[in-house]
């Protein structure tokens, strides 16, 4: 009864482009599934960016998006995919370049913080004195 009101109104299932197994799923997220890009070195590349960008958000998601490019030697628009989750693949030459400053700015970070813990243990123990 069904298949015959719809001839009559002229629709055809055949005509909506509507597969019952995509219902819900938009072309991107069908690409997504379909695509390679997922990996784990992807993933990994994409995490240290965002990671980043994270840091340096305070001052605004444009600025840090420009700070990061300038950090990384990345453009703006690589930078602005990694955050958006849209990198298509990733070079290995650009993975290890990320990588490797990811690092040494995780190292200088440290580093700072080690020196204001020493400083301030400094000054807790120089107060100590004082207030004996």
């Amino acid at each position: 009864m069904a298949e015959e009101t719809s001839k009559m109104l002229g629709i055809s299932s055949k005509n909506l482009g509507v597969s019952p197994k995509n219902v819900g799923v938009t072309p991107k997220d069908a690409a997504a599934r379909d695509e390679m890009s997922g990996s784990a070195s992807s993933e990994q590349f994409r995490q240290m960016i965002c990671d980043e960008i994270a840091d340096c958000r305070a001052s605004g998601l444009k600025r840090a998006f420009v700070e990061v490019a300038r950090r990384f030697g990345l453009t703006e628009r690589r930078v602005r995919a990694a955050w958006h989750g849209e990198l298509r693949n990733v070079r290995v030459d650009e993975f290890d370049q990320v990588a490797a400053r990811r690092m040494e700015i995780l190292r200088q970070r440290q580093a700072q913080i080690a020196h204001e813990i020493a400083i301030l243990g400094q000054q807790a123990s120089s107060h100590q004195e004082f207030i004996r």
